[in-house]
């Protein structure tokens, strides 16, 4: 986590325009719904025309706000990412030709070449997703409540009953997928080294006749990298299907308490409508935060590969030519 924060530390006012953006087009989402309501609850039955028009333009322009800030705003997440690990392969790589022989053996040559390129690609989408979905997620599940309270608290209650059983699931899944990550990193190292000497040993190999031997070495480094990665995966994977059980069980009880609401009197049509649109919004950036999780575990196990290099001391000390 600290390797990210120094280098994003330099990119911050650009970080920050971009979160500005994203927060102006998201917020422009969060009034769609309420706006709705409004019009089916006060405009509409008034029979007014201009009103239905006003309000429906002002919808529309929402929209046109929302979509335009999303673009803005993702293209410059995605030019943040850039530039950051930009910054950071060329510290890595500038590190490693300063290694000694013993230390680049210790890191072993297909480990330092995997974390160029595989661990830098992986901090690449957690940067860019960070911004993208670890903004817009949090605004609109926070919105999405504060909205909804505005709606109907009683409704809102109800809603709000399976949301500690979804945050507990992120939490303890994401805390076991982390090691698993980092255990599948280091099968690709074996990987990386398994295939780079086949490659350069190719006439001894056929010289020894040991093709048929260095095909079955590849296939067992293959199949622990297969089973390493569907184990890490098959964990995080149980994040999706418990979320959307915790998160439709909470929707089928919504949807019952406002049945027994509506029927006594007690809320509006429009405004079931509604709540119903901000659940729907609600869960699905619970399950973008369920993405951002996934991804952040990748993220950080491929930070502290790369860390680990850059905090290595060379044993080997430049001298300037006189």
């Amino acid at each position: 986590m600290n390797l990210l924060l120094t280098y994003l530390t330099p990119l911050k006012y650009r970080m920050l325009a971009g979160f500005s953006i994203k927060f102006t087009g998201t917020v422009m989402d969060l009034f769609l719904p309420w706006i709705l309501a409004y019009m089916i609850d006060v405009v509409v039955p008034t029979g007014s025309i201009n009103g239905i028009l006003l309000w429906g333009g002002a919808m529309v322009v929402c929209s046109v706000i929302a979509v335009l800030a999303s673009i803005k705003a993702n293209r410059m997440a995605s030019s943040v990412a850039r530039d950051a690990v930009k910054a950071i392969r060329h510290d890595v790589y500038e590190k490693t030709t300063y290694l000694s022989a013993s230390q680049a053996d210790r890191f072993t040559a297909p480990s330092l070449i995997s974390r160029l390129t595989s661990d830098t690609y992986n901090i690449h989408r957690t940067i860019g997703l960070m911004q993208r979905i670890g903004v817009r997620a949090p605004i609109l599940l926070l919105g999405g409540i504060l909205m909804t309270l505005t709606l109907d608290p009683v409704l809102t209650l109800v809603m709000l009953g399976v949301l500690p059983f979804a945050t507990a699931t992120v939490y303890f899944i994401s805390k076991k997928g982390i090691p698993l990550f980092d255990s599948l990193q280091q099968e690709v190292d074996r990987l990386v080294r398994t295939v780079r000497e086949n490659i350069s040993g190719a006439r001894v190999i056929k010289a020894l006749s040991k093709t048929a031997y260095e095909k079955e070495r590849f296939d067992g480094v293959n199949r622990r990298v297969v089973q390493a990665e569907t184990k890490a995966n098959k964990t995080i994977a149980a994040t999706t299907p418990l979320m959307n059980l915790f998160l439709n069980s909470g929707l089928a009880l919504v949807i019952l308490a406002s049945a027994y609401r509506v029927n006594a009197g007690l809320t509006q049509p429009g405004v079931v409508i509604a709540f119903m649109t901000y659940f729907t919004i609600i869960l699905n950036s619970m399950l973008s935060i369920t993405r951002i999780f996934v991804m952040f575990s990748r993220g950080i196990a491929s930070a502290d590969r790369i860390h680990d290099i850059l905090a290595t001391e060379p044993e080997l000390a430049v001298k300037a030519l006189d």
